[in-house]
């Protein structure tokens, strides 16, 4: 018996906004400039890794906690050769920067983290972190015991220096009036652009070639921040790389991208700020602990039980693991009673991270078994989280 949870295959390349996009260049199209302004953005909630704090405060009181993150194993210092920065979050005073965050991990021997999960709170408030913690990579030696601490410093809004920022710009990826407003202080001083149009149609928009160069590793995500200016006739000035994260194809190709593209004229612009991503390929979840190696003497399950066994609810792939192509499992252990009622259902191990876990475990609570005459103690089924080809439809199989 196995649950086999088949998402979308995440696109390799991606907008700010989230738009695939493809190398070369089109005209635009008038009639999506007639639709309107978009619909007005709902005020965020600021959360913070373990705690809701509540409605966002105004941009102007912004506190921004940036992380700063040492990885230890068995109480030693180890640095990774590949490390995705961390987001930044929101708060609503400055003394809330005296946290600190604790994932625990493992390494695997070929220097992968598996084994990632909160230290100290609920792994559904960390699925950012546990994502991003799952991108990185460790010299090829399996290690216990380890321990990502991440540091809070809280600064506020109108302080913040242009690396904070751009930490919130392009690896928070947030959207609505305090993304806008770090995009203002980002164009620099006079910044009047608003978007990366300026306010105007476009009349050529080039993409980048996003397969130019060396890709992040599988799981891993690159981001580049541009800025530039818009002359009265349309053309890009002034095009600059403001940050990255250090791949250097990518910065060129979103430089010859916004330098390329053409607005329709009309009155010149200054700071105009935009980030481009490229994601890695499929990490592909660690491999399934054998049977043989998790054997349970107190286990009542035959295979006659463990077959009426059936989904009742439709499986949830950890939203930010499948942006960034990165499968899992877990594997749970629950009782069936004679009626078909589930119970007593728990985690026994999930992979790479404590997150698949959490949905496998709403699966199992959420589904029922087909009445009998026997009851089953301490069965157990994997939950796998698997991608797919656009081309397919989501789907979950048992076996």
């Amino acid at each position: 018996m196995e649950i086999v949870m088949r998402a979308l295959q995440t696109a390799l390349c991606i907008l700010a906004a989230g738009a695939v996009t493809t190398a070369g260049s089109a005209k635009a199209d008038p009639r999506l400039q007639d639709a309107g302004p978009p619909p007005p953005t709902p005020s965020p909630i600021s959360v913070r890794p373990g705690v809701l704090i509540g409605p966002a405060p105004s941009v102007e009181n912004t506190i921004l906690q940036l992380p700063q993150a040492e990885a230890t194993c068995e109480g030693l210092a180890v640095q990774p050769f590949y490390a995705d920065d961390l987001p930044a979050q929101q708060a609503a005073r400055r003394g809330m920067s005296d946290a600190e965050t604790i994932l625990a991990f493992s390494v695997a021997s070929d220097g992968r983290t598996v084994d990632i999960r909160p230290a100290d709170a609920a792994p559904a408030a960390f699925d950012t972190l546990q994502a991003g913690l799952a991108a990185w990579r460790f010299p090829a030696q399996a290690r216990k015991d380890c321990r990502l601490t991440i540091r809070w410093r809280g600064v506020r809004l109108d302080e913040a220096e242009v690396p904070d920022l751009l930490n919130y710009f392009a690896v928070t990826r947030t959207t609505g009036a305090l993304r806008d407003a770090v995009a203002k202080r980002l164009g620099g001083q006079g910044a009047d652009c608003g978007d990366r149009f300026g306010g105007r149609r476009p009349d050529t928009v080039v993409f980048p070639d996003f397969e130019k160069g060396r890709k992040p590793p599988p799981g891993g995500r690159s981001w580049s921040v541009t800025r530039w200016n818009i002359d009265a006739d349309g053309r890009a000035t002034d095009v600059e790389t403001l940050g990255s994260s250090g791949d250097l194809d990518l910065d060129s190709e979103a430089r010859r991208a916004a330098a390329e593209t053409r607005m329709q004229p009309g009155p010149a612009r200054t700071g105009c700020v935009y980030n481009l991503y490229r994601s890695g390929g499929t990490l592909a979840a660690p491999p399934l602990t054998p049977e043989d190696q998790r054997e349970d003497p107190l286990q009542q399950c035959p295979p006659a039980v463990a077959d009426r066994f059936a989904v009742r609810a439709n499986p949830v792939f950890p939203t930010v693991f499948n942006e960034r192509s990165i499968e899992g499992w877990a594997l749970i252990r629950f009782d069936i009673a004679p009626w078909g009622q589930i119970g007593n259902v728990s985690v026994i191990e999930a992979q790479p991270a404590a997150a698949f876990g959490v949905d496998a475990l709403r699966l199992v609570q959420s589904s029922q078994a087909t009445p009998g005459f026997e009851a089953g103690v301490r069965c157990v089924v994997p939950v796998r989280y698997k991608l797919q080809d656009e081309t397919a439809a989501p789907d979950v199989d048992q076996n």
